[in-house]
């Protein structure tokens, strides 16, 4: 017959055993966490087959934050960026074109020191030419389309080409009206060109003695058209009674052997 107050003292007594060495277990864990033991990788844990070697416990640096409260990675943060330097590039460039055009403006390397006339021996004609106002001005500021009308406009200027040379050069390429006759009135003797633009006094015309002349006889040389003008450089005549002359001075010597003659221009 078993008897139960010899066996309950026994229990008890492992019990206590046990839990004393579970208490002193704990007493004798280190206060701080320490790299967990390397353990060999099992299939089980990694779900690849090992390759050799052994698995290490990283610990993962903490996060490092700047100073700004938006964070780094903020969309916020790259647009005011950016911005910033936008709005800093804009007014840069602004000041360098107000820098660069007050130099072009006001400096004395951009003003026009020379007038180059080309295309003529003529003196008077380029004299006219230089003689526009060109010279000082600032080349930038030059209206070559103006300039050229008004060269353009001279009576002994058939064609005109105005460039820039920077720079402070511009170069004036003319075409010179050719005259074919001389035109003799009570005010004095033109040269005039086939298309019966009177071009300048015969004493300012080059080659004007080998030029025949006609001489018009109507009431105080006025002009072809009836219209009371008197003639002088720019005036156009009529261009059929200048071919007309023109084809006269070709053919009468050829007809009749005369060279030396006058044509008069009387109204009928």
């Amino acid at each position: 017959m078993t008897r139960h107050r010899e066996v309950q003292p026994a229990a008890g007594e492992s019990y206590l055993h046990r839990r004393n060495q579970l208490f002193s277990a704990r007493a004798k864990a280190p206060t701080h966490h320490e790299l967990a033991p390397r353990k060999a990788r099992t299939l089980a844990q990694t779900g690849v087959p090992a390759i050799g070697g052994q698995m290490r416990v990283l610990k993962r640096p903490l996060p490092r934050y700047n100073q700004t409260p938006v964070p780094v990675r903020s969309g916020r943060y790259t647009h005011r960026s950016g911005l910033l330097w936008k709005v800093f590039g804009i007014f840069a460039l602004l000041v360098l074109v107000a820098l660069g055009s007050n130099f072009a403006l006001t400096s004395s390397a951009f003003r026009v020191a020379q007038v180059s006339v080309v295309g003529t021996h003529n003196d008077i004609l380029v004299r006219n030419i230089q003689h526009m106002g060109m010279q000082g001005q600032n080349i930038f500021l030059i209206d070559v389309v103006a300039l050229t009308q008004r060269i353009d406009m001279l009576p002994m200027v058939a064609s005109v080409d105005l460039e820039k040379q920077w720079p402070n050069q511009l170069q004036v390429s003319v075409t010179e009206r050719t005259p074919v006759l001389l035109w003799q009135t009570s005010h004095g003797t033109y040269s005039v060109d086939q298309h019966g633009i009177v071009i300048a006094p015969a004493d300012e015309t080059t080659g004007a003695n080998a030029l025949m002349t006609v001489v018009d006889g109507r009431n105080q040389g006025k002009t072809a058209g009836g219209k009371g003008t008197v003639i002088h450089p720019g005036v156009q005549l009529n261009a059929t009674d200048i071919s007309f002359a023109v084809a006269v001075f070709a053919e009468l010597p050829q007809v009749a052997g005369v060279t030396n003659f006058t044509l008069r221009y009387v109204d009928t």
